[in-house]
């Protein structure tokens, strides 16, 4: 999978902004994208200029187009890229720590967040109001100015992007996932592991996104939930696949990917270890 946060940081075909971890970007597809898995480190907004382009959760797809905006919390996701007009997007990346620190920070400026309902996917639809499009359009000048403001007030246009999330009703469902990265990491770990089995991300990978060195990783995992990484993935990535066999017409293989097994073969295997019989056949009884 792209390192999508790493790629646009380290590739000069972009026009961005960098300050320390935080990164402004003014994002244009390159012609040869057209379906991709990507994860990043670091959560991030997305303000489309043009074109259209779908993000897909492991439960629902998104599609945005000009003028539309979301947010994506770290982790992976499946893009889409459509032709019909180039794609371009404002992007801004906001790192966990720069995040609990504002919080922490502005914790009298936060208004009280009503209590959660359900908990929301890993892509969050985000309404552009007056305030939002102000910003947006300020963030396009800053982008295109020849000269680099000042690093002062640049960290300020991150915050001023916070301050809009967390005291503007319209986005709540944003304000409650940002505020919850000040949880333990027993908590952090469900969520990231929750939200991002079904990718095929190195154990490396999961441990970045839960902010661990590896180790620690393992061992808060275990404690957790009684097992190693490898075999939970393995389990729930095999119970996901049993469920879309019943409720979708995808194939074997599409299935198998979309699960986060790396082939066909393998995942054929370890579905008939565990079920006694080959996903057709489980689809066949079982429908």
């Amino acid at each position: 999978m792209l390192d999508l946060h790493s790629f646009i940081r380290n590739n000069n075909f972009y026009k961005k902004l960098i300050i320390d971890d935080l990164l402004f970007v003014e994002y244009k597809c390159m012609a040869e994208e057209t379906k991709a898995g990507i994860w990043s480190d670091t959560n991030y907004f997305v303000f489309v200029t043009s074109g259209k382009k779908m993000w897909r959760s492991i439960y629902n797809d998104y599609v945005v187009q000009t003028g539309d905006s979301l947010f994506v919390r770290k982790g992976a996701n499946l893009v889409h890229q459509y032709f019909e007009e180039q794609y371009c997007a404002l992007m801004v990346f906001i790192p966990d720590d720069f995040i609990t620190k504002f919080t922490s920070r502005f914790s009298s400026a936060i208004r009280s967040l009503p209590q959660q309902v359900a908990e929301p996917d890993s892509v969050i639809r985000v309404q552009l109001d007056e305030y939002l499009e102000a910003y947006v359009n300020s963030l396009a000048t800053f982008l295109g100015a020849q000269l680099l403001p000042d690093k002062n007030l640049l960290i300020h246009k991150f915050e001023e992007l916070l301050l809009n999330i967390f005291t503007r009703p319209l986005h709540t469902e944003v304000a409650r996932y940002l505020n919850s990265l000040n949880k333990d990491q027993s908590t952090q770990l469900r969520q990231v592991m929750e939200e991002n089995f079904a990718y095929n991300l190195k154990l490396e990978q999961f441990a970045t996104l839960c902010n661990m060195s590896l180790s620690s990783f393992k061992r808060v995992f275990n404690s957790v939930y009684g097992t190693s990484p490898g075999k939970w993935l393995t389990q729930k990535r095999l119970d996901f696949a049993a469920h879309l066999l019943l409720t979708s017409d995808k194939s074997v293989g599409q299935i198998s990917f979309d699960c986060g097994f790396e082939e066909p073969s393998s995942f054929i295997r370890v579905f008939k270890q565990k079920f006694n019989c080959t996903p057709l056949q489980y689809r066949s009884v079982k429908a």
